[in-house]
């Protein structure tokens, strides 16, 4: 009865959906909050997030400046050769929606949003910033969007060369959902599950009497 049961887990998990489809989008844009709070444990006290390396200021450093912009608890990330480099937010449940505050952008960033399926690398330039010299005053929402059973698992920020900051803040993020078809086939391997033991729990009556 127990290969029964393992047989049913099987066809379930082979029905559900794929990542053949999956992909992450990175774009300009997002900053409409709820706004996470940032500390050096992580997001919302490494209940969202939990952190290792860079470090988490609430003023402006001769090397990092507080991005323009932030609001919630005056908070923000610096990641670089003075503050502790890659800094890696590690998201403790799976998200499909992540948005913050790019702060003073420059060709010296490095951004990697890891999801379930793969690493995806974006630069200032490449998201197609109007500003990427570095430039203290300006500041830039930017936000990144999984589909397709992809999940967003962590993010990382370096500056290569080892140079000043890659300053961040005002964190926002939509939880991952599963899919419609994904909670169907769930319930019905449940369901499977649960007839294949109320069958077993029977035959065993039967041989008893």
């Amino acid at each position: 009865m127990r290969s029964l049961k393992l047989v049913l887990l099987a066809t379930v998990i082979g029905a559900l959906p794929t990542t053949a489809n999956a992909a992450l989008v990175g774009s300009m844009g997002g900053g409409s909050g709820p706004f996470l709070s940032l500390s050096s444990a992580g997001l919302n006290g490494g209940a969202v997030a939990t952190l290792t390396g860079g470090t988490v200021y609430n003023s402006d450093r001769p090397f990092a400046d507080m991005p323009a912009g932030t609001i919630f608890g005056n908070n923000f990330l610096a990641a670089g050769p003075l503050a502790g480099q890659p800094a890696t937010l590690s998201f403790t449940s799976p998200i499909s929606y992540l948005s913050f505050l790019w702060g003073s952008p420059d060709t010296y960033n490095r951004l990697t949003v890891n999801t379930n399926v793969s690493s995806y690398a974006f630069t200032a330039t490449g998201l197609g910033f109007p500003v990427t010299d570095g430039n203290q005053s300006f500041s830039q929402y930017v936000q990144f969007a999984a589909s397709a059973g992809e999940t967003i698992t962590s993010v990382s920020f370096v500056n290569n060369p080892a140079a000043d900051a890659f300053e961040t803040a005002n964190y926002s993020i939509t939880a991952a959902v599963p899919e419609p078809a994904t909670w169907a086939m769930m319930l019905v391997g449940f369901g499977m599950v649960g007839a294949a033991s109320r069958y077993r729990r029977r035959s065993v009556r039967s041989a008893i009497a």
